[in-house]
C-alpha cells in the first residue's frame, strides 16, 4: 500500500508540475486581437518544433525592434510556443511598440545539448535574414525568457560572439549551428532578460528548491555534471561572459519552489566580476512571470536600445579617425596588424547585417550585395566601405 500511496503521489506531482512547473503561474491571457504569422518554419524543415509565432503591435510601421521570448518546460517540451507567457510578456512588448516572436525549440528527448541553443539562434538569424518581410529592425534585437526559457536566453547573451566552436577542457561544441538557411547572418542579440531560470546547470541544486537533474541530464545523454563537467559548462553562460556581452535583467522570486533563487544570484555576480551590465530584481514571488515586472522589463529594453543607438552615432561621427592598416580588397576586407577579433557589419542605418570573427585576420564580404556599409572591430576602429 506504501509503495501504491508513493506512486500515486508522484503522478500527480507530475502532473501539477506540467501544469504549473515550468510552465509558471503567468497570465493565460491570448494575444489574438493582436496582427501575427503564425508557424513560421525558421529551419526550412517542415519540424514543429522549429516553428515560431511573431505577434506585430496594433500601430502599422516599415519596421519594429524585436523581443523573442522562450518558454519553460524543463527542456521537455518541443511545442509550446502558443502558451509563452503571451499575456504578460507578450502583452507588455506588443504594447510597446516591439515585435513579440515566440519559438519552439527542440526538446531534451529531441536533441542533446548544443541543439536547443543551435535553435534560439537559428531564429535570430531567421529574423535577419527576412527583415524586410517580417518588418524586423535588426538594430535592436532582444531576448527573454522564463524558467529553461531563461537558461537559454542568458546563453544567447554571453555566447553572441564565441568561435563558432568552443572548447572546454576535452569537449568542444559548435554553440552556433548550421541550422536553416540563413547562417550568414548573425545571431546577435542586443540585451537579454531572464525570468526564474536554471543558469548555471552544474550547480542547479544550490538551494531548498526541487531536484533538476532528471531533466538536465538527458541533455547530456544521461551524464551527470561530475562525470562531464565540460559539456556542463558549455551549457552554461557563465562559462562565455566578456565584457562586450549585452546587458541582462534577471528577475528571481525567493519563494521559487523549482528553481531556487541563488541560480540568479550566482549569475548576477558572475555577470558584474566579468564587467557586464546587468540589473537584479529579486521578488518575493514563486516560479513564474512576474507580471508586475513587465514594465521594468520593457525600460531596460528601451534603455538598451537608446544605448545602442547612441554608440552607433558616437561610432560613424567618428569614422574618420581610422587606424590605416584597414583596406578593403576585392570581395575581402584586410586587418592588418590587427590581429584575429569580432566584428559586426551594418548597413548605414545601423541594421546589422552580419556578424562573426575575422578569418586569418582578413572578413571575406562576397556574401554581402552591392551597397555601404560600416565595419565595427572588437579593438573600437569603424570602418565605412563600399562594395
Amino acid at each position: 500500500m506504501k509503495k501504491l500511496l508513493l506512486t500515486i503521489l508522484s503522478l500527480c506531482g507530475m502532473y501539477s508540475y506540467a501544469q504549473y512547473g515550468f510552465g509558471g503561474y503567468g497570465n493565460s491571457e491570448n494575444l489574438n486581437s493582436y496582427p501575427s504569422k503564425k508557424d513560421i518554419n525558421y529551419a526550412g524543415d517542415g519540424k514543429t518544433y522549429h516553428a515560431m509565432d511573431v505577434y506585430y503591435p496594433k500601430e502599422a510601421k516599415d519596421s519594429y525592434p524585436v523581443i523573442i521570448h522562450i518558454y519553460g518546460s524543463a527542456w521537455s517540451s518541443n511545442n509550446s510556443k502558443g502558451n509563452a507567457d503571451l499575456g504578460s510578456v507578450g502583452k507588455a512588448a506588443v504594447e510597446a511598440g516591439y515585435i513579440f516572436v515566440t519559438p519552439n525549440h527542440r526538446s531534451n528527448s529531441d536533441a542533446q545539448w548544443p541543439g536547443q541553443i543551435n535553435d534560439i539562434k537559428a531564429v535570430a538569424r531567421y529574423l535577419r535574414g527576412n527583415a524586410e518581410e517580417l518588418k524586423v529592425d535588426t538594430s535592436f534585437i532582444a531576448i527573454s525568457g522564463f524558467s529553461s526559457g531563461g537558461h537559454l536566453a542568458t546563453m544567447m547573451g554571453t555566447s553572441r560572439n564565441v568561435e563558432k566552436e568552443y572548447t572546454v577542457g576535452s569537449t568542444t561544441m559548435d554553440i552556433e549551428g548550421n541550422i536553416g538557411n540563413f547562417t550568414e547572418f548573425s545571431s546577435s542579440v542586443d540585451a537579454v532578460c531572464d525570468w526564474s531560470g536554471p543558469v548555471i546547470l552544474d550547480k542547479v541544486n544550490c538551494g531548498n528548491a526541487m531536484d533538476l537533474n532528471s531533466f538536465i541530464t538527458p541533455l547530456f545523454g544521461n551524464c551527470s555534471a561530475s562525470q562531464c563537467p565540460d559539456k556542463y559548462a558549455l551549457a552554461t553562460a557563465v562559462t562565455f561572459i566578456d565584457p562586450s556581452d549585452p546587458p541582462y535583467m534577471i528577475v528571481h522570486g525567493s519563494a521559487d519552489a523549482i528553481v531556487a533563487q541563488c541560480q540568479s544570484e550566482m549569475l548576477y555576480d558572475e555577470l558584474k566580476k566579468g564587467g557586464v551590465e546587468c540589473e537584479y530584481i529579486p521578488t518575493g514571488g514563486q516560479h513564474g512571470v512576474s507580471e508586475d515586472k513587465c514594465p521594468d522589463m520593457i525600460s531596460f529594453f528601451n534603455k538598451a536600445r537608446e544605448k545602442k543607438a547612441e554608440s552607433l552615432h558616437t561610432s560613424i561621427d567618428n569614422i574618420n579617425t581610422l587606424k590605416t592598416d584597414i583596406y578593403l580588397d576585392g570581395d575581402k576586407i584586410f586587418l592588418a596588424n590587427c590581429g584575429k577579433q569580432s566584428f559586426t557589419i551594418m548597413i548605414v542605418t545601423g541594421s546589422v547585417v552580419c556578424q562573426g570573427f575575422s578569418d586569418d585576420y582578413s572578413i571575406d564580404i562576397s556574401h554581402l550585395p552591392s551597397g555601404i556599409y560600416i565595419l565595427c572591430l572588437e579593438n573600437g576602429a569603424v570602418f565605412k566601405f563600399t562594395k
